[in-house]
């Protein structure tokens, strides 16, 4: 299986890039509900840059498939063939099929890899992505034998493949019509794979080289990302960064640096050294926010204190702001302004942060004016930090800078506020951090704030929960219940919602006035504000 590349490793990343934003605008705008449900569900499959070191150094071929899912395009993959059907499936529909679609998943990553391989080994010889290298690593066995058992793999998988499908079929006899297309069309997706990945020519070359067997470092890889080319005595105080690195994420900041240079027109190595001060800090800061706020999971896992331990990781996030200013400093000669820019947004951090746990240390509820200074100085401030980096390093000092300041302020509140909105509301959120994870940590997020505010009686209730909370401990499910449905009582849910809705608007009248002042539109700017729209009201 090749790796899907990086979007900073291709030469002709902005064009790419462009040109997708504006299709996939189109899509939305053409399509209505469902482009803009296809689009969110495949973007981690188009949008997002694409991690693959996870499976590369998988030990075990379980842990290398769940990998593959993300780096497979899997999503698109199903998604791409409701959208052609004319199906929108149901949450409770993709629930229902969901066994389905996983057997069929593992079948056609598995199929892939097997047919792949030979290419694999040549073309992509320093970060081979497949799953025949893992099967040797595992079960010590031959490059031979690994290619045998992962046909193996996939015979049974097929023949429960259709076990599966024979019982679903008895088991739900009356399912709707469009259910069963789609559920036939998956079917037809897993043998059409099959065919092309036997006869198509970009598996199938005319001579492979003999290879005798695998080079040692691909048995035993360490990853290739800028935190693991530090030396093998550092190892403990990058665990927690890499396993953060680990996880799943949508890559929003780095999004924004590839959109905002469309306008900026860096030259690549800059935006690397940009794109490394802002996940060095965003990694730092997430390490950190889960020993505050004492968090046990981050995107569905683990937190990674509850791992490495508190003391581990504060020391690691430390190190973590010391790399980023690293990485300028060692640029700063050829832009002076960069480090000015990083310090202070460094403190402009800090200080947001400093009122957040001020407020929860002392149960203060602040009013909503406060609370909005405090996101513009937590999540507002790093947007601002990357444009003004942007700015510093680029050839042309003749930048609108109030405009920049204004969007990034916005686009920090309404990021911010739909946080607070989706973790009181969403399922996605509860599965990834549990049900109204804010309410365990004691968090005073805007719903709460706004509550707060306006009743003094659920003022009192919810913070005298939060006083009696222990450190650590969650709430019982019956308790957030309570708090929450005080919540909806004082419309704060809804209060929220339309605070969203206004941000949004604010966000593209002001995208507008930029695209205006500069004389270029940015569609990938667009898209990405579209695709934090669109949320459905409480």
């Amino acid at each position: 299986m090749a790796v899907k590349f990086t979007a900073g490793e291709s030469p002709r990343k902005a064009t790419i890039q462009k040109w997708m934003a504006k299709n996939c605008l189109e899509m939305v705008n053409l399509y209505g509900k469902e482009g803009r449900v296809l689009l969110q569900n495949c973007q981690s499959s188009w949008l997002d840059e694409w991690a693959t070191d996870a499976g590369i150094q998988a030990t075990r071929f379980e842990d290398y498939l769940s990998q593959s899912i993300r780096n497979f395009a899997i999503p698109a993959l199903w998604a791409t063939t409701a959208f052609s059907l004319g199906v929108l499936l149901t949450p409770g529909e993709s629930k229902l099929i969901q066994p389905l679609t996983d057997i069929a998943t593992r079948i056609i990553i598995q199929t892939n890899d097997y047919f792949s391989w030979e290419v694999d080994r040549i073309r992509e010889k320093n970060r081979i992505f497949n799953g025949i290298p893992c099967l040797m690593r595992e079960h010590h066995i031959s490059e031979e034998q690994a290619k045998s058992r992962l046909k193996s793999y996939i015979m049974q998988d097929e023949q429960m493949y259709e076990s599966m499908l024979e019982r679903f079929y008895k088991t739900h006899p009356n399912l709707p019509i469009h259910l069963r297309k789609y559920i036939a069309a998956c079917a037809l997706c897993v043998g059409g794979n099959h065919h092309w990945s036997a006869v198509c020519s970009r598996y199938n070359l005319l001579k492979v080289p003999d290879w005798e067997q695998l080079p040692e470092e691909i048995a035993e890889r360490d990853a290739v990302s800028a935190i693991d080319e530090a030396d093998l005595n550092s190892s403990a105080l990058l665990a927690a960064p890499r396993y953060i690195q680990s996880l799943s994420s949508k890559n929003i900041r780095s999004k924004l640096i590839d959109a905002f240079n469309i306008w900026f027109q860096l030259p690549e190595d800059r935006v690397s050294i940009i794109k490394g001060v802002i996940n060095d800090l965003h990694n730092a800061t997430l390490i950190l926010d889960d020993i505050q706020d004492e968090s046990i999971l981050r995107r569905g896992s683990s937190a990674a204190h509850c791992i490495f331990g508190p003391a581990q990781c504060i020391n690691s996030a430390t190190y973590m702001v010391v790399q980023a200013a690293t990485r300028i400093h060692e640029h700063h000669p050829k832009t002076p302004e960069t480090m000015g820019v990083f310090l202070d947004g460094l403190t402009k951090l800090s200080i947001g942060q400093s009122w957040d746990l001020n407020w929860k240390s002392n149960l203060y509820c602040p009013s909503t004016a406060e609370y909005m200074k405090m996101i513009d100085g937590k999540t507002g401030a790093m947007f601002k930090m990357l444009v003004h980096m942007m700015k510093s390093m680029s050839f042309s000092q003749q930048w609108p800078v109030a405009n920049f300041d204004r969007f990034a302020q916005l686009l920090g509140r309404l990021y911010q506020v739909r946080d607070d909105f989706q973790n009181l509301q969403d399922p996605e959120y509860t599965e990834q951090k549990g049900f109204c994870e804010d309410l365990d940590e004691g968090k005073l997020s805007y719903p709460v704030v706004l509550t707060c505010n306006s009743e003094p009686i659920a003022r009192e209730i919810i913070l005298g929960i939060f006083r009696r909370k222990g450190n650590g401990t969650q709430l019982a499910r019956s308790v957030k219940i309570q708090i929450l449905n005080l919540i909806q009582k004082a419309g704060s849910l809804e209060k929220t919602w339309q605070l969203v809705q206004q941000l949004e608007k604010e966000v593209e009248d002001t995208l507008s006035a930029l695209e205006t002042a500069l004389g270029e539109p940015n569609e990938s700017l667009r898209l990405i504000t579209k695709l934090l729209s669109n949320i459905p009201p409480p």
